[in-house]
Protein backbone atom coordinates (compact mmCIF):
# COMPACT_ATOMS: atom_id res chain seq x y z
CA UNK A 1 0.00 0.00 0.00
CA UNK A 2 2.82 2.41 0.89
CA UNK A 3 4.57 1.72 -2.45
CA UNK A 4 1.33 2.39 -4.31
CA UNK A 5 0.91 5.74 -2.53
CA UNK A 6 4.52 6.67 -3.35
CA UNK A 7 4.02 5.78 -7.02
CA UNK A 8 0.82 7.81 -7.16
CA UNK A 9 2.57 10.83 -5.61
CA UNK A 10 5.44 10.50 -8.08
CA UNK A 11 2.94 10.22 -10.95
CA UNK A 12 1.23 13.42 -9.84
CA UNK A 13 4.56 15.26 -9.56
CA UNK A 14 5.57 13.97 -12.97
CA UNK A 15 2.32 15.20 -14.46
CA UNK A 16 2.83 18.68 -13.02
CA UNK A 17 6.43 19.00 -14.17
CA UNK A 18 7.09 21.14 -17.21
CA UNK A 19 10.24 20.49 -19.20
CA UNK A 20 12.85 23.23 -19.29
CA UNK A 21 13.53 24.81 -22.65
CA UNK A 22 16.08 27.09 -24.23
CA UNK A 23 15.13 30.67 -24.92
CA UNK A 24 16.41 32.57 -27.96
CA UNK A 25 17.01 35.66 -25.81
CA UNK A 26 20.25 34.08 -24.51
CA UNK A 27 21.93 34.78 -27.84
CA UNK A 28 23.74 32.88 -30.55
CA UNK A 29 26.62 31.59 -28.40
CA UNK A 30 24.40 29.21 -26.42
CA UNK A 31 24.40 25.58 -27.56
CA UNK A 32 21.23 23.68 -26.72
CA UNK A 33 21.75 20.05 -25.69
CA UNK A 34 19.65 17.34 -27.29
CA UNK A 35 17.14 15.40 -25.20
CA UNK A 36 19.33 12.29 -25.53
CA UNK A 37 22.38 14.17 -24.20
CA UNK A 38 20.33 15.51 -21.31
CA UNK A 39 19.04 12.03 -20.48
CA UNK A 40 22.58 10.64 -20.50
CA UNK A 41 23.83 13.36 -18.12
CA UNK A 42 20.88 13.59 -15.77
CA UNK A 43 21.51 12.39 -12.24
CA UNK A 44 19.28 10.37 -10.01
CA UNK A 45 18.86 8.32 -6.88
CA UNK A 46 17.17 5.15 -5.71
CA UNK A 47 14.32 4.64 -3.28
CA UNK A 48 13.67 0.99 -2.57
CA UNK A 49 13.80 -0.73 -5.94
CA UNK A 50 12.84 2.39 -7.88
CA UNK A 51 15.42 4.57 -9.62
CA UNK A 52 14.58 8.25 -9.97
CA UNK A 53 16.22 10.89 -12.11
CA UNK A 54 15.49 14.34 -10.76
CA UNK A 55 16.57 17.78 -11.84
CA UNK A 56 15.34 21.33 -11.64
CA UNK A 57 16.02 24.56 -13.49
CA UNK A 58 15.36 27.82 -11.67
CA UNK A 59 15.24 30.88 -13.94
CA UNK A 60 14.93 34.46 -12.74
CA UNK A 61 13.88 36.88 -15.47
CA UNK A 62 14.18 40.66 -15.47
CA UNK A 63 11.74 42.35 -17.83
CA UNK A 64 11.29 39.01 -19.60
CA UNK A 65 15.03 38.41 -20.15
CA UNK A 66 16.82 35.58 -18.28
CA UNK A 67 19.18 37.12 -15.75
CA UNK A 68 20.09 34.05 -13.67
CA UNK A 69 19.61 30.34 -14.38
CA UNK A 70 20.52 27.57 -11.96
CA UNK A 71 20.42 23.92 -13.01
CA UNK A 72 20.33 21.36 -10.21
CA UNK A 73 20.65 17.62 -10.69
CA UNK A 74 20.30 15.35 -7.68
CA UNK A 75 22.30 12.16 -7.68
CA UNK A 76 22.92 9.48 -5.08
CA UNK A 77 26.11 11.36 -4.09
CA UNK A 78 24.50 14.81 -3.75
CA UNK A 79 23.46 17.79 -5.81
CA UNK A 80 25.31 18.94 -8.92
CA UNK A 81 24.80 22.66 -9.54
CA UNK A 82 25.50 24.74 -12.63
CA UNK A 83 24.70 28.45 -12.72
CA UNK A 84 24.58 30.86 -15.67
CA UNK A 85 24.43 34.63 -15.37
CA UNK A 86 22.71 36.33 -18.30
CA UNK A 87 23.74 39.56 -19.94
CA UNK A 88 21.63 41.66 -17.56
CA UNK A 89 23.71 42.99 -14.68
CA UNK A 90 26.95 41.89 -13.08
CA UNK A 91 27.88 38.49 -11.61
CA UNK A 92 28.05 38.79 -7.81
CA UNK A 93 31.16 36.59 -7.74
CA UNK A 94 33.02 39.26 -9.77
CA UNK A 95 32.21 41.96 -7.20
CA UNK A 96 34.32 42.81 -4.16
CA UNK A 97 32.81 42.98 -0.66
CA UNK A 98 33.37 46.75 -0.81
CA UNK A 99 31.34 47.06 -4.04
CA UNK A 100 28.53 45.02 -2.53
CA UNK A 101 28.60 47.11 0.66
CA UNK A 102 28.45 50.35 -1.36
CA UNK A 103 25.21 49.06 -2.94
CA UNK A 104 23.77 48.03 0.44
CA UNK A 105 24.21 44.32 -0.32
CA UNK A 106 26.40 43.30 2.63
CA UNK A 107 26.68 39.57 3.13
CA UNK A 108 26.11 38.52 -0.48
CA UNK A 109 29.77 37.84 -1.24
CA UNK A 110 30.37 34.18 -1.99
CA UNK A 111 26.85 33.42 -3.25
CA UNK A 112 25.76 32.82 -6.84
CA UNK A 113 23.78 35.59 -8.39
CA UNK A 114 23.58 38.81 -10.31
CA UNK A 115 23.37 42.51 -9.38
CA UNK A 116 21.67 45.07 -11.59
CA UNK A 117 22.64 48.66 -10.78
CA UNK A 118 21.21 51.30 -13.10
CA UNK A 119 19.13 54.49 -13.08
CA UNK A 120 16.04 52.52 -11.92
CA UNK A 121 17.82 51.31 -8.76
CA UNK A 122 19.57 48.22 -7.45
CA UNK A 123 18.33 44.65 -7.76
CA UNK A 124 20.18 41.58 -6.49
CA UNK A 125 19.07 38.12 -7.57
CA UNK A 126 20.50 35.08 -5.76
CA UNK A 127 20.01 31.34 -6.17
CA UNK A 128 21.77 29.82 -3.17
CA UNK A 129 21.94 26.03 -3.30
CA UNK A 130 22.94 24.30 -0.09
CA UNK A 131 22.71 20.68 0.96
CA UNK A 132 19.01 19.88 0.87
CA UNK A 133 17.67 23.35 0.03
CA UNK A 134 17.39 25.99 -2.65
CA UNK A 135 17.03 29.62 -1.62
CA UNK A 136 15.78 32.24 -4.06
CA UNK A 137 16.59 35.70 -2.80
CA UNK A 138 15.53 38.97 -4.41
CA UNK A 139 16.67 42.29 -2.97
CA UNK A 140 15.17 45.19 -4.86
CA UNK A 141 14.87 48.94 -4.47
CA UNK A 142 14.41 49.59 -8.21
CA UNK A 143 11.17 50.83 -9.71
CA UNK A 144 9.50 49.65 -12.90
CA UNK A 145 11.40 46.37 -13.06
CA UNK A 146 9.40 43.19 -13.82
CA UNK A 147 10.91 40.28 -11.85
CA UNK A 148 9.74 36.72 -12.47
CA UNK A 149 10.95 33.35 -11.21
CA UNK A 150 10.24 30.14 -13.02
CA UNK A 151 10.96 26.63 -11.72
CA UNK A 152 10.99 23.72 -14.16
CA UNK A 153 11.16 20.28 -12.54
CA UNK A 154 12.11 17.15 -14.40
CA UNK A 155 11.37 13.80 -12.77
CA UNK A 156 12.15 10.67 -14.75
CA UNK A 157 11.22 7.15 -13.74
CA UNK A 158 12.73 4.58 -16.10
CA UNK A 159 9.94 2.25 -17.21
CA UNK A 160 7.29 4.55 -15.77
CA UNK A 161 4.92 3.84 -18.65
CA UNK A 162 4.54 0.26 -17.41
CA UNK A 163 4.02 1.41 -13.82
CA UNK A 164 1.48 4.01 -14.96
CA UNK A 165 -0.44 1.39 -16.97
CA UNK A 166 -0.55 -0.94 -13.97
CA UNK A 167 -1.79 1.92 -11.75
CA UNK A 168 -4.54 2.77 -14.25
CA UNK A 169 -5.70 -0.86 -14.45
CA UNK A 170 -5.70 -1.12 -10.66
CA UNK A 171 -7.63 2.16 -10.28
CA UNK A 172 -10.16 0.99 -12.88
CA UNK A 173 -10.60 -2.28 -10.97
CA UNK A 174 -11.13 -0.44 -7.67
CA UNK A 175 -13.64 1.90 -9.31
CA UNK A 176 -15.48 -1.04 -10.87
CA UNK A 177 -15.59 -2.86 -7.52
CA UNK A 178 -17.00 0.26 -5.82
CA UNK A 179 -19.66 0.59 -8.55
CA UNK A 180 -20.65 -3.05 -8.18
CA UNK A 181 -20.98 -2.66 -4.38
CA UNK A 182 -23.20 0.39 -4.85
CA UNK A 183 -25.51 -1.62 -7.16
CA UNK A 184 -25.75 -4.49 -4.69
CA UNK A 185 -25.27 -3.00 -1.20
CA UNK A 186 -26.32 -6.15 0.65
CA UNK A 187 -24.34 -8.68 -1.37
Amino acid sequence: MRTRALLLAVALLGGLATPAHADESWGQDIEVMSVDDLDANRGGFSFGNLNFNFGATVTTLVNGVPALVTNITWTDVGALVDQTVGQVGQDISDMTPEQLQALGLNGLDGVGGVVIDDEAGVTALVHNVTQGSLQNIIINNATGRDLTQQVDVNLTLPGFELIQSALLVEAFGLHLADDMRSLNPGG
